[in-house]
């Protein structure tokens, strides 16, 4: 079984609801079910409500799901910006080499578009940018680029290299927390089944007290 293989049928928010269900009633139905069952004893709805608060303590999903398109709006702002310094920088070095097709590829122009739509490739790219207009500065000076075009590709790059470690980080972060809330949604489950099966035997002929405890699809 997969560590994010879930043991239940439901949604997460179903089971939790139930359980959330099942513990607000227990405590007054607690000595039914010790008096079938002897391991289910006082303590029960304390495991519950520990088990529902451990689960509630983990980020939801929809909240790790959206601190990751953050992340991912943030990465391919930085993207466009280096793409934008990339073409301005480009500008300049075929105008001050316009012959110069050695001097041009040594500022990406031959490898811009393998580059353009990959974070890893591009933040290579991009610090490989940097050496060269340092290098050809008075070059481009000359061809009347700004200084501030050439100052900003080294914070550029490190932006970049910034924001895609952040995202990758949280890709691996996220993967954690799916492993963790499963665990402990499982973990409360199991407390939920005895329950559910042992209230199908006491609460038989009690519609009512079988909807507060039996879990549909268990």
């Amino acid at each position: 079984m997969s560590k994010n293989e879930r043991n239940f049928n439901v949604s997460d928010a179903a089971l939790l609801q139930h359980a959330e269900t099942v513990f607000a009633s227990i405590g007054e139905n607690i000595t039914d079910f010790s008096v079938f069952d002897s391991t289910l004893t006082e303590a029960y709805p304390t495991s519950i409500a520990n088990a529902i608060a451990e689960v509630k303590a983990i980020k939801q999903d929809q909240l790790v799901i959206d601190e990751q398109a953050e992340l991912t709006e943030r990465l391919n702002e930085k993207m466009y910006a280096c793409t934008a310094a990339y073409r301005t920088i480009a500008y300049f070095a075929r105008k001050a080499f316009p012959s110069g097709t050695a001097v041009q590829n040594q500022f990406g122009t031959n490898d811009y578009e393998k580059a353009r739509d990959n974070q890893p490739k591009m933040i290579l790219f991009m610090e490989s940018l940097v050496s060269t207009a340092q290098n050809y500065a008075s070059e481009l000076l000359a061809a009347g680029c700004n200084q501030t075009a050439i100052d900003s590709l080294a914070p550029l790059a490190s932006e970049l290299k910034e924001a895609n470690t952040a995202q990758e980080k949280f890709k691996k972060d996220r993967a954690v927390i799916t492993q963790e809330r499963v665990t402990k949604l499982n973990a409360l489950y199991q407390l939920l089944v005895p329950l559910s099966e042992v209230a199908q035997i006491i609460y038989a002929g009690n519609p009512a007290m079988l909807a507060k405890y039996v879990l549909a699809q268990m």
